[in-house]
């Protein structure tokens, strides 16, 4: 199952965003958020069927977004949440997976993507990329990737073997950075070392059609 999360942040403009969210299977936008996705779904010729879901507290959700969602015949539905132990993003994805769990899909059929999840306020961003690994604990068996203009992060942990291009942009941030990261397929690879500033692991090169990894638990920026 192919769910994408829409955050309220910079959306992407690259041609693949229409091919992402015009193939998903199901839509979950934070608060505001639907605002970003009524203007992708009025640039389409052919309209997607997939039913979309409005997730948050409200704090920056107009009424009126709901009512023109439905106008143009967006299958749309409201869900709000109040408690503030999460914010927006992880209400978000806290739904998408209990939703597509209701469904009777397996976690390992789960893939969820994110977009608009960077850009605009550096603190949202930063926290938001760091969320991605804290997914990856809580639901073990899917799949987590956020996506924007420019690249692709990813969360991972152990050993995995990721595709790339030759000349290929790859960055790496340790969270974990007691523990030892080796790395193969990149033009400057790293053996055994602890990447203690998350500088050290960045601009990195691929110089084949894969690369592999292994350390803690760390998120992969793939050009």
């Amino acid at each position: 199952m192919n769910i994408i999360i829409i955050a309220n942040g910079l959306f992407p403009e690259k041609p693949w965003v229409d091919t992402l969210l015009g193939g998903a299977d199901r839509v979950v936008c934070c608060d505001g958020a639907i605002e970003k996705y009524l203007g992708w779904h009025s640039r389409q010729t052919l309209l997607p069927d997939h039913p979309v879901d409005v997730v948050g507290d409200g704090d920056s959700l107009d009424p009126a977004l709901i009512a023109e969602a439905r106008r143009r015949g967006v299958d749309v539905h409201h869900y709000v949440v109040e408690e503030q132990d999460y914010n927006d993003l992880t209400k978000a994805t806290r739904h998408a997976v209990a939703e597509a769990r209701r469904a009777g899909i397996a976690d390992s059929k789960i893939a969820i993507d994110y977009i608009g999840a960077t850009g605009l306020r550096e603190d949202h961003t930063l926290g938001n990329i760091s969320l991605l690994a804290y997914y990856m604990e809580q639901y073990p068996g899917m799949a987590f990737r956020m996506v924007g203009d420019y690249g692709v992060f990813e969360p991972m942990q152990g050993r995995r073997r990721f595709a790339s291009h030759a000349g290929q942009q790859v960055s790496l941030f340790s969270l974990t950075p007691d523990v030892p990261v080796t790395v193969s397929g990149l033009r400057w690879p790293i053996e055994g070392r602890c990447l203690t500033s998350w500088w050290q692991g960045t601009l990195n090169e691929a110089v084949g059609d894969t690369f592999e990894v292994q350390g803690g638990r760390m998120i992969v920026f793939i050009s």
